[in-house]
This record gives structure tokens, C-alpha cells and sequence, in this order.
């Protein structure tokens, strides 16, 4: 199945953002052997304003993103570090996030976020998937 996010609708998030949801849980199929799709709960293009952030939020699913374009800063439980194109930036669940556009252009990204199987949930100390 192919999606080009062209075709989806755009939506705004965290006030300042553009989310192009190309692919939800809805496009996954029971029916295929794929553990990790099952899990898979959305991937989004997303495009950040200049000089804008997404409010810090606690990541209740585990969460990927790819920096397509432009540069800014993540911060993930109040360590804060610089991202750039060609950056992946992995979220674990229960972690607090955000994200801030420091560029000059629109901080282009792609989104990715997972459900954590409730045997694999994360324990004080331990690992979890």
C-alpha cells in the first residue's frame, strides 16, 4: 500500500504545526503477519513553523522522528539537544517530549508512533521492548 502525503488532509497540531496523517492504524490490516505494523499507530509529515514549539507532552506510545529538513532543538525529559536533517530521534513511551523549530524555513519531519505490548511496557530501571 502506497500513500503519498500529498493526498492527505492537513491538519494542525500543537498550534503551530501541519500534520499530513499518511498512514493510521485503520491502514494496517489484522490479517497480515507483521507484528510491528499491528503496533504501528500512526506516521506523519509533519512541517513546524519558525520559531515555534510543540508544548512538552509525555509520549504514552514509543515514537520516532526523522528530520527531513531544517534544524531545531528536541528535548526529551529536560535534556535539551540539537537536531538536524538526517537526524532519527527515538522516544521512549512515558518519556516527556517537544520540539522546537530554530531555523530559518519550516522544520520538516517525519512521525512515527507505536503502541508498547503491556508485557513489553517499561519498568522503573529496565528495559522495555
Amino acid at each position: 500500500v502506497i500513500t503519498n502525503w500529498r493526498q492527505a488532509a492537513p491538519t494542525i497540531v500543537h498550534q503551530y504545526g501541519i500534520d499530513y496523517a499518511i498512514k493510521g492504524q485503520a491502514d494496517f490490516s489484522p490479517d497480515v503477519p507483521n507484528y510491528c505494523m499491528r503496533g504501528m499507530l500512526y506516521v506523519a509529515y509533519a512541517m513546524l513553523q519558525t520559531g515555534k514549539s510543540y508544548e512538552p507532552m509525555p509520549m504514552e506510545t514509543m515514537g520516532v522522528y526523522y528530520i527531513i529538513a531544517g534544524h531545531g532543538t528536541m528535548t526529551i525529559n529536560g535534556e535539551r539537544q540539537s537536531i538536524r536533517m538526517g537526524d532519527a530521534i527515538f522516544i521512549p513511551a512515558g518519556d516527556t517530549h517537544s520540539i522546537s523549530n530554530t531555523g530559518e524555513e519550516f522544520l520538516v519531519f517525519l512521525a512515527f508512533a507505536a503502541q508498547v505490548p503491556e508485557d513489553k511496557a517499561p519498568v522503573q530501571g529496565k528495559e522495555g521492548c
